[in-house]
């Protein structure tokens, strides 16, 4: 193989197929990245077992062929290089690499060692808006379990109906919940490893074009540009959330959303030992206390002024649970639906139409 291909096209491609390596001295291959050329184009693929990326890099193909080269020196090296063409070319124990006044040689590992990246049927292809969808990813997944001893809720449902793409996680003490419209006849229920969110958000980017998101029963596709994201399933079976979901609740909070973050956030600084803040709301002052106390460290007690429907109360709730689901709404204003003290708390945006966010509250 003999390629010539810009600092800046081939750092970028190393970058995107590097993410997902790890280093593992069990399958030594895995810490590699396979360069191979096909039709006069260049591809860079990784994986580890559980996720395959495979990226196109626009360079000139001299002579075709292929080379797996360990990822982290082939990526730092790359990286010091200056910016210009680069040029590679295999030797019968590795690459050279040639740039100015530079000259490397790397050895590698046989090529025909790497793993195959299977190829994933496409029988469901739902066209999707990048930014739309990671907005959708990113509003939920934080919710997703951290214990991969349960790995149903450590990773994301992803629900396609006629009704829209309805994204969920949850840890069993919160549960957050997207809806996406799309245009589909398709119905299937699978659930996206949590490391693939993350991969999928990181590709995406700042990217706004539609993407290709293709699904099967084991695995889970994302072609987008030049990249292409392969990941197997998680096999098993997501637990009924609508089943905790309320349909009603005596007592609705309208707070402006700022306003209740700072709150929580100032509050929260006295709450250390258990996250634990107070939310005690008036419907006939239309106020709500965020409070916290610490024997240590002192005490807090914020007013926010909005509207208070129904029952007067105080509910007990993990700061750090609503702060991070408020950070991801866009929406000025909040609206808080309140049963009791032990029953599930709805936060919902006002304006926007298909997010909700459930949180359990802290028993005395």
């Amino acid at each position: 193989m003999k390629i010539i291909c810009t600092q800046e096209n081939l750092k970028n491609g190393l970058g995107i197929a590097g993410r997902i390596i790890g280093n593992t001295n069990t399958l030594p291959i895995l810490n590699n990245v396979l360069l191979k050329t096909d039709n006069g184009l260049l591809y860079i693929t990784s994986t580890n077992l559980e996720i395959g990326l495979r990226t196109q890099v626009r360079c000139k193909v001299e002579e075709p062929g292929e080379v797996c080269l360990p990822a982290k020196i082939i990526s730092e090296l790359i990286g010091a290089l200056p910016s210009g063409n680069i040029e590679l070319e295999t030797t019968e124990t590795g690459v050279e690499i040639k740039a100015e006044n530079y000259k490397t040689k790397i050895h590698s590992l046989p090529a025909d060692e790497f793993p195959n990246i299977p190829k994933i049927e496409r029988k469901q292809v739902l066209q999707l808006g990048a930014q739309e969808f990671k907005k959708a990813i990113e509003s939920v997944i934080f919710a997703a379990s951290s214990n991969e001893t349960q790995p149903e809720i450590s990773g994301m449902l992803l629900r396609v109906s006629p009704e829209g793409l309805r994204f969920v996680a949850t840890d069993r003490y919160r549960l957050a919940e997207k809806i996406m419209p799309v245009t589909t006849e398709d119905s299937r229920d699978v659930i996206v490893p949590h490391r693939t969110v993350q991969e999928a958000a990181r590709i995406i980017g700042t990217q706004t074009e539609d993407f290709e998101l293709i699904l099967t029963d084991t695995q889970l596709a994302i072609i987008l540009n030049e990249t292409e994201l392969i990941s197997r399933l998680v096999d098993g079976q997501y637990p009924p959330y609508q089943e905790i979901i309320p349909d009603s609740a005596p007592t609705t909070l309208t707070l402006k959303t700022s306003e209740l973050l700072n709150a929580l956030k100032t509050s929260g600084i006295f709450s250390r030992s258990n996250n634990s803040v107070a939310m005690e709301f008036d419907s006939g002052t239309n106020q709500v206390k965020i409070s916290a106390s610490s024997h240590d460290l002192g005490e807090s007690t914020i007013t926010v002024s909005g509207e208070v429907k129904g029952d007067s109360g105080i509910i007990l709730l993990n700061h750090r649970y609503v702060i991070e689901a408020l950070q991801t709404i866009d929406d000025d204003t909040i609206t808080v639906k309140v049963i009791n003290d032990s029953a599930p708390v709805i936060f919902t945006p006002q304006a926007a139409i298909g997010y909700l966010y459930l949180v359990m509250p802290i028993k005395n």
